[in-house]
């Protein structure tokens, strides 16, 4: 099939807007609390940045050194590490939502006890940890499943869409975050992160009823024998209830001779993954963007960017929090930029663009800070925090619609479950590697820490090059 051939399909309900379709409404619904995991995960990483440059907070965990800090940042990735395999077994087991269910309770748990922290003569920096720990181990299992769930869920015409929204609204979660902290940094007292804290909660509460809306993954449905509720799925929620629709009968028959297919070869198991050149090229794949995620240094400015502000003479608490708020506004503004390019231009130019931004941004910060530090320009400082919110901007415009749906887009389904578990691995062990050495390098070096990924984001570059397939207008079993 031509690329983009099924949209020529005749389609009940096509020819209205997705607002007007009963269908459409209440499945985006359902697909809305898949996406808030990511924004609450945007709240969350974007809090503790801006908790840094908080004395009330950092009296309660008690100062922490840059190691101790680095570690604090890093235990929400190790559980996450721990615990992706489990989810990934669940995903295949029980299906896709329990696991959206599990990341909305952890989030209510760790919340209760981060807030804890430090009342009542208990350990603040313990408590906090506890807190991370757990709320750590709920991510990881969206991390695994949501990108399958909007892959695997959405209407075709509205799959790069919706997939692409996934780590877009990151930034959501970020803009509310730095605002709330921005917000309540006059306040002057514990309530000034316990505050922010707690609206973890309405995110979760929200994803725990929205979740019920759609039932499992029609594909899950039918890889599990239950052919009858996989075609119901389609019917009610791609037809608005059309029960001979031509693209349901389709969806029908690719997703049957798909799975045949698999389950013919044995495609679900560890060694036909890696048994077949085709299959270590599609986990390659995955991995590689990974790899471009979690070691692009941009991490250092969604976790410490109040370090790196440090670093050109700018540490007032009120100033601090104003940038970063401003910072998320503007990398929102660049993810909405990438979803946008997403829909209309192929994979490989689209990652060839962002990726050539970032390293020249990169090299541009590292001019800049280098030229404060030497000289104390205030023009040098003002020109390095232009540039971080470049650099930030550019990695944006492809990973808040590519990172998260390229992977999944790329791997078979028998292998999806497998595949993103390799990839969140992948993730997580560089998230624990950049969380604990982040701090501690920039303490130690300064500007000079970019330069490790300045050759990074070469080398990764090239290996996008050489390496990623074009995936833009195919079905998600083509």
């Amino acid at each position: 099939m031509k690329r983009d051939a099924f949209r020529a399909i005749a389609n009940n309900g096509s020819d209205l807007p997705w607002y007007k379709n009963k269908g459409l409404r209440q499945l985006n619904a359902g697909l809305a609390a898949v996406c808030m995991c990511m924004a609450l995960n945007g709240y969350d990483g974007t809090l503790n940045s801006g908790f840094q440059a908080e004395k009330s907070w950092k009296s309660v965990v008690g100062n922490p050194s840059a190691s101790a800090l680095g570690l604090l940042n890093a235990s929400y990735y190790i559980c996450g590490w721990v615990t992706m395999p489990i989810a990934a077994f669940v995903a295949d087991r029980w299906g896709r939502k329990i696991c959206v269910q599990y990341t909305a309770m952890t989030n209510l748990i760790g919340t209760a006890i981060g807030c804890a922290a430090g009342a009542g003569g208990t350990s603040g920096y313990g408590m906090y940890i506890a807190s991370r720990i757990i709320m750590g181990s709920g991510f990881s299992f969206a991390i695994c499943v949501c990108p399958i769930m909007l892959q695997e869920c959405p209407h075709p015409r509205q799959r790069t869409v919706v997939a692409g929204l996934f780590d877009t609204v990151y930034n959501i979660g970020a803009f509310l975050s730095s605002w709330v902290v921005f917000g309540c940094a006059y306040l002057g007292n514990n309530w000034s992160w316990r505050i922010p804290y707690l609206i973890h909660i309405p995110f979760a509460v929200t994803m725990s009823i929205l979740i019920l809306f759609i039932p499992e993954s029609p594909r899950w449905l039918m890889r599990n024998g239950r052919e009858d509720e996989a075609r119901a799925f389609l019917v009610k929620f791609h037809a608005n209830g059309a029960a001979d629709d031509p693209l349901v009968n389709f969806q029908m028959e690719e997703m049957r001779f798909a799975l045949e297919q698999e389950l013919k070869y044995k495609q679900g198991t560890w060694k036909y993954i890696f048994g077949s050149k085709g299959n270590r090229h599609r986990v390659g794949c995955a991995v590689l963007i990974a790899i471009c995620q979690g070691l692009s240094g941009t991490g250092i400015i969604a976790y410490y960017y109040s370090s790196i502000l440090k670093l050109v003479g700018i540490t007032d608490t009120t100033t601090v929090t104003g940038i970063g708020a401003g910072l998320t506004t503007f990398t929102f503004c660049c993810a909405c930029v990438g979803l946008y390019l997403t829909q209309h231009i192929k994979r490989r130019t689209h990652l060839a663009i962002a990726w050539s931004m970032t390293i020249c941004a990169n090299i541009a910060l590292i001019v800049s800070t280098q030229q404060y530090q030497k000289h104390k320009s205030p023009r040098a400082g003002i020109a390095s925090v232009v540039f971080v919110w470049i650099y930030n901007g550019s990695f944006w415009l492809a990973c808040g619609s590519l990172f998260f749906t390229y992977p999944v887009e790329v791997l078979s389904y028998s292998m999806r479950a497998k595949g993103m578990m390799v990839w969140g691995l992948t993730n997580k062990s560089l998230a624990i590697f950049s969380q604990y050495t982040n701090p501690v390098a920039i303490a130690a070096l300064g500007w000079k820490w970019y330069c490790f990924y300045t050759a990074v984001l070469v080398v990764t570059g090239i290996a996008l090059y050489f390496m990623i397939v074009e995936t833009k207008g195919l079905t998600l079993e083509e």
